[in-house]
């Protein structure tokens, strides 16, 4: 593992600890898996690519309505939220429960956000 990677990983897992999120990943905009915090039960490879459409196609439907490119893609599950968060080349992948705060989830990653660009 690359110091970079590690520092990533170890970031993503520091969101983890102070806040709802329960999960996080970094992935670039090739759908490639950079850093991960995610569960062992969660294909992280499929969540990748998987991410990097979504942010794709987000970003194709927000200029198409003359919206701009996304800051989040939310996505309200029954027993989970994900936001996908658009970091210009890479895209950060928050997980947490149905009743987290999400105006709370989205502070916290706004300040993850300035250290995963100090570091890339």
């Amino acid at each position: 593992m690359s110091a970079k990677t590690k520092k990533l990983t170890e970031l993503l897992k520091s969101l983890e600890a102070s806040s709802e999120i329960d999960g996080a990943a970094l992935v670039s905009s090739k759908g490639q898996l950079m850093a991960t915090a995610l569960h062992t039960d969660v294909d992280e490879k499929a969540i990748a690519a998987m991410a990097a459409a979504l942010t794709a196609i987000g970003t194709r439907v927000g200029i198409t309505l003359e919206a701009g490119p996304p800051k989040n893609i939310v996505i309200e599950g029954v027993s989970k939220i994900v936001l996908v968060r658009s970091l210009d080349k890479v895209s950060l992948i928050a997980t947490a429960p149905a009743e987290a705060k999400i105006g709370m989830i989205d502070f916290e990653l706004d300040k993850v956000t300035e250290d995963i660009k100090a570091i890339l």
